[in-house]
Protein backbone atom coordinates (compact mmCIF):
# COMPACT_ATOMS: atom_id res chain seq x y z
CA UNK A 1 0.00 0.00 0.00
CA UNK A 2 1.37 3.80 -1.24
CA UNK A 3 -0.16 6.63 0.92
CA UNK A 4 0.89 9.98 -0.52
CA UNK A 5 0.42 12.74 2.15
CA UNK A 6 0.12 16.37 0.83
CA UNK A 7 0.76 18.85 3.95
CA UNK A 8 -2.22 21.46 3.45
CA UNK A 9 -0.02 24.48 4.11
CA UNK A 10 -1.69 27.10 1.91
CA UNK A 11 -1.04 30.00 4.55
CA UNK A 12 2.59 30.06 6.33
CA UNK A 13 3.44 33.14 8.66
CA UNK A 14 7.14 33.73 9.58
CA UNK A 15 8.31 31.32 11.94
CA UNK A 16 10.11 33.98 14.04
CA UNK A 17 7.67 35.29 16.70
CA UNK A 18 9.67 38.13 17.44
CA UNK A 19 10.84 39.16 13.52
CA UNK A 20 8.99 42.63 12.91
CA UNK A 21 8.94 41.17 8.63
CA UNK A 22 6.81 38.73 7.67
CA UNK A 23 4.92 37.41 5.17
CA UNK A 24 1.50 35.54 4.18
CA UNK A 25 2.90 33.03 1.24
CA UNK A 26 1.27 29.85 -0.71
CA UNK A 27 1.21 28.63 -3.61
CA UNK A 28 -2.16 27.92 -5.82
CA UNK A 29 -2.21 24.34 -4.70
CA UNK A 30 -1.74 23.77 -1.08
CA UNK A 31 0.31 20.50 -1.20
CA UNK A 32 2.56 21.90 -3.25
CA UNK A 33 2.85 19.37 -6.12
CA UNK A 34 2.90 19.87 -9.79
CA UNK A 35 2.84 17.73 -13.46
CA UNK A 36 5.82 19.12 -16.02
CA UNK A 37 4.22 21.78 -17.80
CA UNK A 38 1.97 22.86 -15.17
CA UNK A 39 2.53 26.63 -13.84
CA UNK A 40 3.37 26.48 -9.65
CA UNK A 41 1.79 30.11 -8.74
CA UNK A 42 3.53 31.48 -5.43
CA UNK A 43 1.24 34.34 -3.96
CA UNK A 44 3.31 36.44 -1.47
CA UNK A 45 1.72 39.53 1.00
CA UNK A 46 5.45 40.82 2.94
CA UNK A 47 4.40 42.40 6.29
CA UNK A 48 5.68 44.58 8.80
CA UNK A 49 4.28 44.03 12.64
CA UNK A 50 1.95 42.23 11.58
CA UNK A 51 0.58 44.70 9.07
CA UNK A 52 0.91 44.52 5.09
CA UNK A 53 3.65 46.77 3.83
CA UNK A 54 2.83 49.33 0.99
CA UNK A 55 5.30 51.04 -1.02
CA UNK A 56 9.02 48.72 -0.07
CA UNK A 57 11.40 47.48 -1.90
CA UNK A 58 11.70 43.91 -1.88
CA UNK A 59 13.05 41.10 -4.01
CA UNK A 60 11.97 37.49 -5.28
CA UNK A 61 14.98 34.49 -5.33
CA UNK A 62 13.58 31.93 -8.39
CA UNK A 63 15.81 28.73 -8.16
CA UNK A 64 15.09 25.33 -9.65
CA UNK A 65 16.83 22.57 -7.89
CA UNK A 66 19.48 24.76 -5.77
CA UNK A 67 20.16 26.31 -8.97
CA UNK A 68 19.37 30.58 -8.91
CA UNK A 69 17.30 31.52 -12.31
CA UNK A 70 16.66 35.25 -11.25
CA UNK A 71 16.33 37.37 -9.12
CA UNK A 72 13.11 40.31 -9.69
CA UNK A 73 12.75 43.47 -7.45
CA UNK A 74 9.22 44.70 -7.14
CA UNK A 75 7.66 47.11 -4.84
CA UNK A 76 4.62 46.07 -2.31
CA UNK A 77 1.49 47.54 -2.69
CA UNK A 78 0.13 46.04 0.86
CA UNK A 79 -1.81 43.34 -1.90
CA UNK A 80 -0.48 39.61 -2.46
CA UNK A 81 2.30 39.32 -5.62
CA UNK A 82 1.83 36.29 -7.60
CA UNK A 83 5.13 34.43 -8.94
CA UNK A 84 5.18 31.87 -10.97
CA UNK A 85 7.35 28.69 -12.59
CA UNK A 86 6.87 26.05 -15.12
CA UNK A 87 9.17 23.12 -15.63
CA UNK A 88 9.56 20.96 -18.44
CA UNK A 89 11.32 18.39 -16.20
CA UNK A 90 10.75 16.65 -13.03
CA UNK A 91 12.30 18.63 -10.07
CA UNK A 92 12.14 21.25 -6.91
CA UNK A 93 11.15 24.98 -7.77
CA UNK A 94 12.08 27.30 -4.44
CA UNK A 95 10.86 31.21 -3.96
CA UNK A 96 12.48 32.96 -1.76
CA UNK A 97 11.61 36.60 -0.48
CA UNK A 98 14.29 39.58 0.86
CA UNK A 99 13.27 43.32 1.36
CA UNK A 100 14.81 46.13 1.02
CA UNK A 101 15.67 49.52 2.48
CA UNK A 102 15.34 53.00 0.74
CA UNK A 103 18.45 52.80 -0.41
CA UNK A 104 18.13 49.06 -2.26
CA UNK A 105 20.63 46.92 1.10
CA UNK A 106 19.08 44.09 1.88
CA UNK A 107 17.38 43.54 5.13
CA UNK A 108 19.13 40.74 7.10
CA UNK A 109 19.39 39.64 10.65
CA UNK A 110 16.83 39.40 13.81
CA UNK A 111 14.40 41.57 12.32
CA UNK A 112 13.77 39.60 8.74
CA UNK A 113 14.85 36.08 9.27
CA UNK A 114 12.72 33.06 9.62
CA UNK A 115 16.86 31.42 10.64
CA UNK A 116 20.08 32.46 11.39
CA UNK A 117 21.11 30.48 8.48
CA UNK A 118 19.30 32.61 6.02
CA UNK A 119 19.61 36.15 7.52
CA UNK A 120 18.50 37.86 4.79
CA UNK A 121 15.06 35.81 3.90
CA UNK A 122 11.73 36.49 5.48
CA UNK A 123 9.52 34.36 3.87
CA UNK A 124 9.94 30.99 1.26
CA UNK A 125 8.11 28.12 -0.32
CA UNK A 126 8.90 25.04 -2.67
CA UNK A 127 7.14 22.87 -4.97
CA UNK A 128 7.94 19.74 -6.85
CA UNK A 129 7.05 18.65 -10.31
CA UNK A 130 6.62 14.92 -11.36
CA UNK A 131 7.41 13.76 -7.89
CA UNK A 132 6.70 9.67 -8.73
CA UNK A 133 9.38 10.52 -11.71
CA UNK A 134 12.65 12.05 -9.41
CA UNK A 135 15.46 9.35 -9.80
CA UNK A 136 18.89 9.02 -8.71
CA UNK A 137 20.96 8.81 -12.02
CA UNK A 138 24.14 8.15 -10.33
CA UNK A 139 24.91 4.25 -10.08
CA UNK A 140 24.15 2.31 -7.04
CA UNK A 141 27.87 0.26 -6.25
CA UNK A 142 27.87 -3.32 -7.45
CA UNK A 143 29.44 -4.50 -4.50
CA UNK A 144 26.96 -2.19 -2.04
CA UNK A 145 25.36 -5.33 0.01
CA UNK A 146 28.63 -7.02 -0.24
CA UNK A 147 30.56 -4.19 1.62
CA UNK A 148 28.02 -4.01 4.44
CA UNK A 149 27.87 -7.96 5.27
CA UNK A 150 31.45 -7.35 5.39
CA UNK A 151 31.06 -4.64 7.70
CA UNK A 152 28.48 -6.56 9.32
CA UNK A 153 31.04 -9.47 9.74
CA UNK A 154 33.39 -7.24 11.29
CA UNK A 155 30.87 -5.80 14.05
CA UNK A 156 30.12 -9.48 15.00
CA UNK A 157 34.08 -9.84 16.04
CA UNK A 158 33.00 -6.98 18.56
CA UNK A 159 31.46 -8.44 21.40
CA UNK A 160 28.34 -6.69 22.73
CA UNK A 161 29.89 -5.22 26.71
CA UNK A 162 27.68 -2.34 26.96
CA UNK A 163 28.23 0.38 30.13
CA UNK A 164 25.22 1.35 31.94
CA UNK A 165 25.35 3.81 34.89
CA UNK A 166 22.48 5.10 36.62
CA UNK A 167 21.11 8.35 36.32
CA UNK A 168 19.22 10.56 38.34
CA UNK A 169 15.84 10.89 36.49
CA UNK A 170 12.99 13.75 37.27
CA UNK A 171 10.11 11.25 35.71
CA UNK A 172 9.70 8.89 38.73
CA UNK A 173 7.81 6.30 36.33
CA UNK A 174 11.15 6.10 34.35
CA UNK A 175 14.74 4.84 35.20
CA UNK A 176 17.31 6.46 32.80
CA UNK A 177 21.31 5.39 32.04
CA UNK A 178 23.91 6.57 30.73
CA UNK A 179 25.12 3.91 27.76
CA UNK A 180 28.28 2.91 25.95
CA UNK A 181 28.69 0.02 24.03
CA UNK A 182 31.76 -0.66 22.21
CA UNK A 183 32.08 -1.45 18.45
CA UNK A 184 34.49 -1.44 15.56
CA UNK A 185 36.64 1.93 15.84
CA UNK A 186 37.62 4.47 17.79
CA UNK A 187 34.32 5.97 19.45
CA UNK A 188 31.42 3.61 20.88
CA UNK A 189 28.03 4.05 20.95
CA UNK A 190 26.88 6.61 23.45
CA UNK A 191 23.78 7.74 24.61
CA UNK A 192 20.60 7.67 27.08
CA UNK A 193 18.55 4.60 27.62
CA UNK A 194 14.95 5.25 29.02
CA UNK A 195 13.18 2.40 30.62
CA UNK A 196 9.36 2.41 31.83
CA UNK A 197 9.87 0.96 35.95
CA UNK A 198 8.94 -2.22 36.77
CA UNK A 199 8.88 -3.03 33.10
CA UNK A 200 8.44 -6.94 32.64
CA UNK A 201 10.57 -9.19 29.95
CA UNK A 202 9.18 -8.57 26.26
CA UNK A 203 6.83 -6.38 27.53
CA UNK A 204 8.08 -3.42 25.72
CA UNK A 205 8.44 -1.79 21.98
CA UNK A 206 11.42 -0.15 21.26
CA UNK A 207 12.15 3.62 19.69
CA UNK A 208 15.93 4.29 18.75
CA UNK A 209 16.05 7.63 18.27
CA UNK A 210 19.45 8.93 16.23
CA UNK A 211 20.59 12.23 16.61
CA UNK A 212 21.07 15.63 13.83
CA UNK A 213 24.56 16.74 12.71
CA UNK A 214 25.39 18.78 15.68
CA UNK A 215 28.17 19.58 18.03
CA UNK A 216 26.03 18.46 21.51
CA UNK A 217 24.78 15.47 23.74
CA UNK A 218 22.35 13.32 22.69
CA UNK A 219 18.73 14.39 23.83
CA UNK A 220 17.86 12.53 26.86
CA UNK A 221 14.27 13.77 26.53
CA UNK A 222 13.54 11.95 24.35
CA UNK A 223 14.62 8.76 25.25
CA UNK A 224 12.79 9.40 28.47
CA UNK A 225 9.15 10.70 26.27
CA UNK A 226 9.49 6.99 24.46
CA UNK A 227 9.40 5.29 28.23
CA UNK A 228 6.71 7.46 29.97
CA UNK A 229 4.61 6.01 27.09
CA UNK A 230 5.92 2.48 28.17
CA UNK A 231 8.35 2.08 25.40
CA UNK A 232 12.06 1.64 25.54
CA UNK A 233 13.74 4.94 24.73
CA UNK A 234 17.00 5.16 23.14
CA UNK A 235 18.87 7.91 22.33
CA UNK A 236 22.08 8.15 20.71
CA UNK A 237 25.17 10.65 19.64
CA UNK A 238 26.27 10.63 16.04
CA UNK A 239 29.91 11.36 16.88
CA UNK A 240 30.33 8.21 19.90
CA UNK A 241 31.62 10.95 22.51
CA UNK A 242 30.70 10.61 25.85
CA UNK A 243 27.29 12.07 26.75
CA UNK A 244 26.18 14.43 29.48
CA UNK A 245 29.56 16.31 29.31
CA UNK A 246 27.95 19.80 29.29
CA UNK A 247 27.44 21.82 26.38
CA UNK A 248 30.48 24.18 26.49
CA UNK A 249 32.81 20.64 25.94
CA UNK A 250 30.94 19.77 22.47
CA UNK A 251 32.63 21.52 19.44
CA UNK A 252 34.44 20.98 17.07
CA UNK A 253 38.04 22.29 17.30
CA UNK A 254 38.91 20.04 20.26
CA UNK A 255 36.27 17.59 20.92
CA UNK A 256 34.55 16.57 17.86
CA UNK A 257 37.38 17.25 15.10
CA UNK A 258 36.00 16.19 11.29
CA UNK A 259 36.60 19.43 9.21
CA UNK A 260 33.08 19.66 7.99
CA UNK A 261 33.00 15.97 7.79
CA UNK A 262 35.90 15.99 5.38
CA UNK A 263 38.22 13.63 7.53
CA UNK A 264 38.87 10.15 5.17
CA UNK A 265 36.20 11.21 2.84
CA UNK A 266 38.37 9.92 -0.39
CA UNK A 267 38.26 6.42 1.29
CA UNK A 268 35.45 4.59 1.94
CA UNK A 269 36.76 2.39 5.21
CA UNK A 270 38.20 5.58 6.44
CA UNK A 271 35.88 8.49 5.77
CA UNK A 272 34.56 9.70 9.84
CA UNK A 273 31.07 9.61 9.05
CA UNK A 274 31.49 5.45 7.57
CA UNK A 275 32.09 5.04 11.37
CA UNK A 276 29.19 6.48 12.52
CA UNK A 277 27.15 3.72 10.95
CA UNK A 278 28.76 1.19 12.79
CA UNK A 279 27.26 2.37 15.87
CA UNK A 280 24.37 2.59 14.04
CA UNK A 281 24.48 -1.33 13.77
CA UNK A 282 25.51 -1.85 17.66
CA UNK A 283 23.00 0.80 19.29
CA UNK A 284 20.33 -1.83 17.45
CA UNK A 285 22.46 -4.65 18.54
CA UNK A 286 22.33 -3.46 22.07
CA UNK A 287 18.79 -2.57 22.05
CA UNK A 288 17.40 -6.18 20.57
CA UNK A 289 19.86 -7.59 23.60
CA UNK A 290 17.70 -5.73 26.41
CA UNK A 291 15.34 -7.96 28.49
CA UNK A 292 12.36 -5.33 28.14
CA UNK A 293 12.24 -5.70 24.59
CA UNK A 294 9.12 -7.26 23.25
CA UNK A 295 11.03 -9.04 20.25
CA UNK A 296 8.82 -8.03 17.41
CA UNK A 297 8.47 -3.75 17.28
CA UNK A 298 11.67 -1.87 16.74
CA UNK A 299 11.34 1.55 15.56
CA UNK A 300 13.89 3.73 13.98
CA UNK A 301 13.26 7.96 14.37
CA UNK A 302 15.27 10.59 13.32
CA UNK A 303 16.17 13.88 11.13
CA UNK A 304 18.99 15.72 9.30
CA UNK A 305 21.91 13.56 10.14
CA UNK A 306 19.44 11.06 12.18
CA UNK A 307 17.52 10.81 9.02
CA UNK A 308 20.27 9.10 7.37
CA UNK A 309 21.36 7.10 10.29
CA UNK A 310 16.99 6.21 10.10
CA UNK A 311 17.85 4.97 6.50
CA UNK A 312 20.73 3.22 6.83
CA UNK A 313 19.34 1.40 10.58
CA UNK A 314 16.45 0.67 8.50
CA UNK A 315 18.06 -0.75 5.75
CA UNK A 316 20.72 -2.80 7.47
CA UNK A 317 18.77 -4.62 10.08
CA UNK A 318 15.70 -6.75 9.26
CA UNK A 319 14.75 -6.55 12.95
CA UNK A 320 13.68 -2.79 12.54
CA UNK A 321 9.58 -2.60 11.98
CA UNK A 322 9.08 0.96 11.54
CA UNK A 323 10.93 3.84 10.14
CA UNK A 324 10.43 7.89 10.70
CA UNK A 325 12.77 9.68 8.54
CA UNK A 326 12.35 13.51 8.67
CA UNK A 327 14.44 15.70 5.92
CA UNK A 328 17.37 13.31 5.48
CA UNK A 329 20.75 14.28 4.60
CA UNK A 330 23.31 12.19 2.92
CA UNK A 331 20.53 11.80 -0.44
CA UNK A 332 22.45 11.37 -3.55
CA UNK A 333 25.95 12.56 -2.98
CA UNK A 334 26.48 12.76 -6.41
CA UNK A 335 23.66 14.89 -6.91
CA UNK A 336 25.30 16.90 -10.11
CA UNK A 337 24.96 13.24 -11.66
CA UNK A 338 20.79 13.90 -11.48
CA UNK A 339 21.00 18.00 -12.15
CA UNK A 340 20.59 18.30 -8.22
CA UNK A 341 22.23 19.93 -5.93
CA UNK A 342 23.80 17.15 -4.18
CA UNK A 343 24.03 16.03 -0.16
CA UNK A 344 26.48 17.85 2.60
CA UNK A 345 29.09 17.94 2.44
CA UNK A 346 29.55 20.42 0.20
CA UNK A 347 30.37 23.82 -1.16
CA UNK A 348 33.39 26.26 -2.46
CA UNK A 349 35.52 26.25 0.07
CA UNK A 350 35.36 22.13 0.36
CA UNK A 351 36.39 21.00 -2.81
CA UNK A 352 37.33 17.74 -1.49
CA UNK A 353 34.20 16.86 -0.78
CA UNK A 354 33.14 16.40 -4.48
CA UNK A 355 36.02 14.86 -5.71
CA UNK A 356 35.82 11.50 -7.81
CA UNK A 357 37.01 9.54 -5.29
CA UNK A 358 35.23 10.93 -2.88
CA UNK A 359 31.74 10.66 -4.34
CA UNK A 360 32.69 7.05 -5.19
CA UNK A 361 33.40 6.56 -1.09
CA UNK A 362 30.03 8.09 -0.03
CA UNK A 363 28.18 6.04 -2.78
CA UNK A 364 28.70 3.62 -0.25
CA UNK A 365 26.78 5.54 2.44
CA UNK A 366 24.19 7.42 0.39
CA UNK A 367 20.52 6.95 1.86
CA UNK A 368 19.24 6.42 -2.25
CA UNK A 369 21.53 3.35 -2.28
CA UNK A 370 19.93 1.57 0.51
CA UNK A 371 16.22 2.86 0.21
CA UNK A 372 15.93 -0.72 -2.06
CA UNK A 373 17.38 -2.28 0.71
CA UNK A 374 14.11 -0.93 2.90
CA UNK A 375 11.60 -3.66 3.09
CA UNK A 376 9.09 -2.33 6.84
CA UNK A 377 6.85 0.38 6.81
CA UNK A 378 8.40 3.87 6.58
CA UNK A 379 6.67 7.54 7.20
CA UNK A 380 9.40 9.91 5.41
CA UNK A 381 9.42 13.80 5.35
CA UNK A 382 10.33 16.77 3.67
CA UNK A 383 9.90 20.69 2.96
CA UNK A 384 9.91 22.68 -0.01
CA UNK A 385 12.19 25.62 1.02
CA UNK A 386 14.73 23.43 2.38
CA UNK A 387 18.01 24.17 1.19
CA UNK A 388 20.14 22.07 3.25
CA UNK A 389 18.93 19.06 2.70
CA UNK A 390 17.25 19.63 -0.94
CA UNK A 391 13.47 17.36 -1.21
CA UNK A 392 13.93 16.42 -4.78
CA UNK A 393 16.71 14.17 -3.82
CA UNK A 394 14.49 13.41 -0.64
CA UNK A 395 12.01 12.01 -3.70
CA UNK A 396 14.46 9.71 -4.98
CA UNK A 397 15.31 8.04 -2.21
CA UNK A 398 11.67 7.74 -1.26
CA UNK A 399 11.28 6.42 -5.35
CA UNK A 400 14.14 4.51 -4.69
CA UNK A 401 12.61 2.18 -2.30
CA UNK A 402 10.88 -1.13 -3.38
CA UNK A 403 7.66 -1.20 -4.40
CA UNK A 404 6.06 -3.24 -2.18
CA UNK A 405 6.93 -1.13 1.14
CA UNK A 406 4.03 0.68 2.78
CA UNK A 407 5.24 3.88 2.50
CA UNK A 408 4.07 7.62 3.24
CA UNK A 409 5.22 10.44 2.14
CA UNK A 410 4.56 13.93 4.39
CA UNK A 411 5.81 17.15 1.91
CA UNK A 412 5.46 20.59 3.50
CA UNK A 413 6.23 23.60 0.89
CA UNK A 414 6.96 26.16 3.00
CA UNK A 415 8.90 24.15 5.97
CA UNK A 416 12.77 23.85 5.76
CA UNK A 417 15.77 22.96 7.28
CA UNK A 418 17.12 23.82 11.05
CA UNK A 419 13.71 22.30 13.06
CA UNK A 420 11.07 24.02 11.06
CA UNK A 421 10.25 20.72 9.52
CA UNK A 422 9.62 19.44 13.28
CA UNK A 423 6.45 21.89 13.79
CA UNK A 424 4.84 20.24 10.82
CA UNK A 425 5.73 16.26 11.14
CA UNK A 426 6.24 15.76 14.60
CA UNK A 427 2.60 16.47 15.22
CA UNK A 428 1.50 13.77 12.65
CA UNK A 429 4.35 11.93 13.91
CA UNK A 430 2.85 12.00 17.34
CA UNK A 431 -0.93 11.20 15.85
CA UNK A 432 0.57 8.26 14.52
CA UNK A 433 2.10 7.13 17.74
CA UNK A 434 -0.79 7.94 20.35
CA UNK A 435 -3.41 6.26 17.70
CA UNK A 436 -1.30 2.95 17.34
CA UNK A 437 -0.89 3.85 13.58
CA UNK A 438 2.37 3.00 13.58
CA UNK A 439 2.06 -0.41 15.76
CA UNK A 440 -0.77 -1.53 13.47
CA UNK A 441 1.21 -1.35 10.28
CA UNK A 442 4.05 -3.46 12.11
CA UNK A 443 1.37 -5.71 12.72
CA UNK A 444 0.02 -6.22 9.27
CA UNK A 445 3.82 -6.83 8.35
Amino acid sequence: MRKLLGCVAALLAALTGFAKYGATISLDRSGGFYKTGETAVCRVKLTKDGQPLVGTKARMILKFEGRELKKELFETTGRAVKFSYSSDKPGWVYFGFEVLDNKGKTLRGNDVQRHGAKPTIVAEIGAIFDMEKIRSAAARPADFDEFWAERRAKLDRVPLKPVLEPLKCNVRTVKLFKVTVPTVGEYPVTGYLALPVNAKPKSCVAYVDWSSWSASDANRNRAIAHARRGGIGLTTTWHGRPVDMGNKWYNYKTTIKINGGLVGIEDRDTWCFGFMYYRVMRALDFVKSLPEWDGKNLISIGGSLGGAQSTAATALDPAVTMAVIKNPCFCEFDGAASGRTGSIPRGSNRPGAKSPAALKAQSYYDCVNFAPRIKCPVFICTGGSDELCPPSSVFAVYNAMPAGTKKQMFFTPGAGHYGQIDKTADPKIQEMMMSGVIDRYVEEK
